[in-house]
């Protein structure tokens, strides 16, 4: 019999509130710890490194080759259902020694693997996470909220405040001293797992509403192991199942996808999901890195123009200024679904934030080799433009992200003309798409990482360019930040 709760209680997915705050809170601090850490770890290694002597292409290339790496090769090759605990206990072990390898070693080498190390856990975390989601989703209640949807937009929500979070951290602990500031940090993976092991909600949490609960009807037999009977009792049935049971139940009946069925799989993901986010990542990153450190204006004075002056001081505060206003909107467009409930994109619609974000790098691309804003606009308004650009940088990148993995969380795989009644059904084609769904959130996700990386590389061609281009014209703020 499935426990009845009141409204008081429960929420549109039947599930009491406390369990729904425990999954968005869960998922949020996953993304938020998962991309901190990250970012620290970096953020250190770029402060004991000697610039000077070690290429910056060096370190870009360490910090995105493993978790590119990992997400390219991890769901294709790597056999059997996800251990998700022994996963999130070893990305927490693995970012621990990272922060240590990086505080205590005095050589490049030991620090760029401190890098290496961060990079791999943080790919594989991300990937993890989202295949979790995943099976919150596969609980719902038909026609009720859908629980991997709620995890994916609270996980991206944590990814973008990460990014904010991040270097908000670092900014205070740095002050200690690189070293010292990193030792604290390193508490940063236990608390990883201790959301996931303390916070989290487990499966059984949300059993009794949904299509796993286990009751004497026909549509339940095929999720039970082999050995199994329908003729098993009442109070057997109700009999409390624990998450590892959740997962051997349908284990048993299935088996693994193997490698050919996982690349069939991912064939028509190509061009409705990897091509858009790796071209928005390749556009945003080519921005961030090689076109916004040349968007260099007339320093504000008070009497010109009162309120840029407030927070630019000096050439140097033009990059950070783009920085914070990116990461900023990166935010609230990965928010728009957890925290702002904006509907998630339409499938017609997915390419456009990659559209969008493709006509803001040729926008920016042609003010930093052109002025031409500022030839309309002047000095100080070229800024506002160029700000607004920014800001709309970063809603274009956080609205594919999370718009991408809420659909293939939430809607990929279902059958057209599939209704309520029949999705509610546990049966093996069920499970099947269930296994498939959990394959195709952990597939698309290297599409990003791999658009970062290649932008890393234009953006080490396009940068010095522009600032050739702009001396040429007598625009020399580039040269004068060296």
């Amino acid at each position: 019999m499935r426990s009845q709760l009141s409204p008081a209680q429960s929420t549109s997915g039947g599930v009491d509130r406390r369990t729904r705050n425990r999954l968005c809170w869960a998922n949020f601090l996953f993304g938020t710890l998962n991309n901190i850490i990250y970012v620290v770890i970096l953020s250190a290694a770029l402060d004991l490194v000697d610039k000077a002597s070690t290429p910056k292409g060096i370190i870009l290339l360490v910090n995105i080759t493993p978790a590119l790496l990992v997400k390219i090769g991890w769901p294709y090759f790597v056999p059997g259902p996800p251990r998700y605990g022994k996963r999130v206990a070893w990305c927490s072990g693995i970012s621990f020694a990272g922060i240590i390898i990086v505080a205590t070693s005095s050589t490049l080498l030991p620090r760029l693997f401190g890098i290496a190390l961060a990079s791999f856990s943080s790919g594989l975390g991300e990937m993890t996470f989202l295949q979790k989601a995943t099976l919150y989703g596969s609980l719902s209640v038909p026609g009720g909220e859908d629980y991997g949807g709620t995890a994916v937009g609270w996980f991206s929500s944590g990814t973008g405040a990460a990014g904010i979070g991040g270097a908000g951290l670092w900014w205070v602990v740095r002050g200690l001293g690189v070293r010292t500031g990193l030792l604290i940090c390193s508490v940063l993976p236990l608390a990883m797992s201790a959301t996931y092991f303390l916070l989290l909600p487990p499966l059984t949490a949300f059993r009794s509403h949904s299509p796993f609960s286990v009751t004497p009807s026909a549509q339940t037999y095929s999720a039970l192991p082999a050995d199994s009977s329908p003729d098993s009792d009442s109070a057997d049935d109700e009999e409390e199942l624990d998450e590892q049971h959740l997962k051997e139940s349908v284990e048993k009946r299935l088996p693994a996808l193997t490698t050919g069925e996982k690349i069939e799989l991912a064939r028509p993901l190509v061009r409705r999901y990897m091509v858009p986010l790796f071209l928005v990542y390749l556009a945003e990153y080519t921005i961030n890195s090689g076109v916004a450190p040349t968007l260099l204006y007339k320093v504000p004075t008070k009497e010109d123009a009162p309120v840029l002056a407030l927070v630019i001081k000096s050439l140097r505060d033009y990059y950070p200024l783009w920085q914070l206003l990116y990461q900023t909107f990166v935010f609230v467009s990965r928010s728009s679904i957890s925290i702002l409930h904006i509907p998630p994109l339409p499938l017609r619609l997915l390419p456009l934030p990659t559209a969008l974000q493709l006509v803001i790098l040729s926008l920016t691309t042609l003010e930093a080799s052109t002025s031409f804003v500022v030839a309309v606009l002047g000095e100080h308004g070229a800024t506002w433009i160029v700000a607004g650009l920014i800001c709309c940088e970063g809603l274009c990148g956080g609205a594919a992200y999370v718009n991408a993995f809420h659909r293939l969380a939430t809607e990929e795989g279902r059958e057209e003309g599939e209704d309520e009644e029949e999705e509610g059904f546990l049966g093996k084609d069920r499970l099947r798409r269930e296994q498939e769904k959990e394959f195709r959130i952990s597939a698309v996700g290297f599409a990003d990482t791999g658009g970062i990386l290649a932008a890393s590389l234009v953006a080490s061609f396009v940068e010095p360019r522009l600032c050739a281009s702009q001396v040429a014209r007598g625009r020399l703020y580039c040269r004068q930040l060296d």
